[in-house]
């Protein structure tokens, strides 16, 4: 089977990549530079080098597949956030439409249900809607929980502050999920793409609080008493703004945030729950701590 794939070699892309290609299918897979190019080629995929927000590239990219994996990749530097989303998004979506691709498997994540009111998640409602309206296709969005690796972010506030934060309190039960797992489902479904008409589902590894997080990575790291602390809203944009973040995406930060201490953003999990999958907050720790202390040290 002919397969496109977004997301060059990220963390979830890429075991997506390998395994498709081990299974002997035809994979193509979307990148923005050379040097990432080199190693598709060289995992047995065909590269292409472009960008997700040029059409043409994007239309000629899914010429010919019969399953797309979509997901839109990170824009750090755009003035506007959700409208590269959009343009990305709706890229993606013609493409699939006049190119009649038969199944796509996209990348969502957890309060896409919402619209909006959940931050840098309501591009990516955005693009599920655009995504319902393609004709002739069966779709099945992933909506993977909180990644167990954006606590990566935390690094610089546990060395120069010895805490753990954001602008929701650390008490409220959490849905985590890792990478890998979501490789895996999305590998799965890809793998086997008997799912018809517009499905969702779920993706989630653990569900804890920030307190535990970091209480556990505290042990670990030989600091018991790292603590979590919530953020008032106003200091917590000032301190990202001075980092150099553009205010849409660092506003979209805040609204993730608040949909999550409001209980909005895990409302429609809290309704539709999936078997967990394997990688529990321990693991992460497991594999966190030693960057910490590195970090740190």
């Amino acid at each position: 089977m002919n397969y496109t794939i977004t997301g060059s070699l990220g963390n979830i892309s890429k075991p997506i990549v390998e395994g498709l290609v081990k299974a002997g299918h035809n994979v193509t897979v979307l990148t923005r530079n050379t040097e990432t190019a080199e190693q598709i080629n060289a995992l047995g995929a065909k590269a292409l080098i472009g960008s997700v927000e040029d059409s043409d590239f994007v239309h000629n990219a899914f010429a010919g597949a019969d399953i797309v994996y979509t997901m839109i990749p990170p824009n750090y530097t755009t003035e506007n956030f959700r409208e590269y989303q959009n343009r990305a998004a709706k890229n993606m979506a013609d493409s699939i439409q006049t190119n009649s691709v038969k199944k796509v498997v996209n990348l969502s994540s957890i309060g896409a249900h919402l619209g909006n009111g959940a931050g840098v998640v309501d591009g990516l409602a955005d693009f599920e809607s655009m995504l319902n309206n393609v004709e002739n296709t069966d779709i099945v969005h992933l909506r993977p929980a909180f990644f167990y690796q954006n606590f990566y972010a935390q690094l610089d506030l546990i060395k120069n502050m010895g805490i753990m934060g954001g602008n929701y309190p650390g008490n409220i039960p959490m849905p985590f999920v890792h990478v890998r797992d979501i490789a895996a489902v999305a590998l799965d479904f890809l793998s086997n793409p008997d799912f018809t008409g517009i499905t969702v589902h779920y993706i989630v590894s653990d569900e804890r609080t920030s307190d535990e997080v970091a209480q556990l990575l505290g042990k670990s790291i030989g600091k018991p008493e790292l603590p979590w602390i919530q953020f008032p809203d106003d200091q917590q944009k000032a301190a990202m703004l001075a980092t150099g973040m553009k205010e849409t995406l660092v506003d979209g930060y805040q609204n993730l945030g608040r949909a999550f201490r409001d209980g909005l953003l895990q409302g429609d999990w809290a309704k539709n729950r999936t078997a967990l999958s394997p990688t529990k907050l321990e693991d992460f720790i497991s594999e966190f701590a030693p960057i910490v202390k590195a970090t740190i040290a």
